[in-house]
């Protein structure tokens, strides 16, 4: 998991978000959070229209009883963006996710029901 300093926010820089995600299933606090570079960065900048940088920051909201599985909240910002009516405001976008460390989801999570009747059609 590579991070270097961002030059404008101050924050460490990762080229996707998924760093920030298992950083924060270690974050003693539970959160983490970094500048967003890379393809989602430029995608979201390109349909902004803001050069603004994309900050992502990661909250844990719940922490499951299999050891070191969480539910996430991805929380992506960008500053200046015009809307249709020529304000400046932020751009936001929420995700939730449930996360293990091994990169799995965890099994208490798993609608074991709903995957099999999925499955069957």
């Amino acid at each position: 998991m590579m991070a270097s300093i961002s030059l404008a926010s101050g924050l460490d820089e990762y080229g996707s978000v998924k760093p920030l995600l298992f950083q924060a299933l270690d974050a003693p606090n539970g959160t983490i959070q970094g500048e967003v570079t890379g393809a989602i960065a430029e995608k979201i900048k390109s349909t902004t229209k803001s050069t603004s940088a994309v900050i992502a920051t990661v909250t844990t909201i719940k922490q499951f009883k299999q050891e070191g599985c969480s539910r996430l909240n991805l929380h992506l910002q960008q500053a200046d963006v015009m809307t249709i009516t020529g304000k400046v405001t932020d751009f936001v976008v929420d995700f939730g996710l449930n996360l293990c460390k091994d990169g799995s989801p965890p099994s208490e999570s798993i609608d074991l029901d709903a995957m099999a009747r999925a499955l069957a059609h």
